[in-house]
């Protein structure tokens, strides 16, 4: 799950990097549309998994991990895609994480068809 919000925020940065190095402005667009609720989803992970199960200490400064920042963000949606499937069908989370997991997926394949634009 820790991996999950490290891929998640780092997709939000390449996001950000591309929205703020184009001239084009329906890129500048489509990037932030890409962004969106990138931060309110981590929140979310962290919250309902992490903190409810009294996990805080997990949180470290190095969450962002540069190794996992991809400017491709069509594979980089399909890799988060594939995270989400992955811990969804390991079946070591409740009903409420997976129906969280599962509305952030739907998201990503959204995501994923706006990523292929870019």
């Amino acid at each position: 799950m820790y991996e999950l919000m490290q891929h998640l925020i780092a997709f939000k940065y390449a996001c950000k990097n591309k929205h703020w190095s184009t001239d084009n402005y329906s890129k500048h667009l489509l990037f932030d549309r890409l962004s969106e609720d990138i931060d309110t989803w981590v929140d979310e992970i962290a919250e309902s998994y992490f903190m409810a199960n009294n996990k805080k200490d997990i949180f470290k400064q190095d969450i962002l991990s540069p190794k996992l920042i991809n400017t491709n963000l069509t594979e980089a949606c399909e890799k988060i895609i594939s995270l989400l499937e992955k811990i969804i069908n390991d079946n070591d989370t409740n009903e409420g994480i997976n129906s969280l997991l599962s509305s952030i997926e739907e998201g990503f394949l959204s995501k994923l068809a706006l990523a292929k634009l870019s």
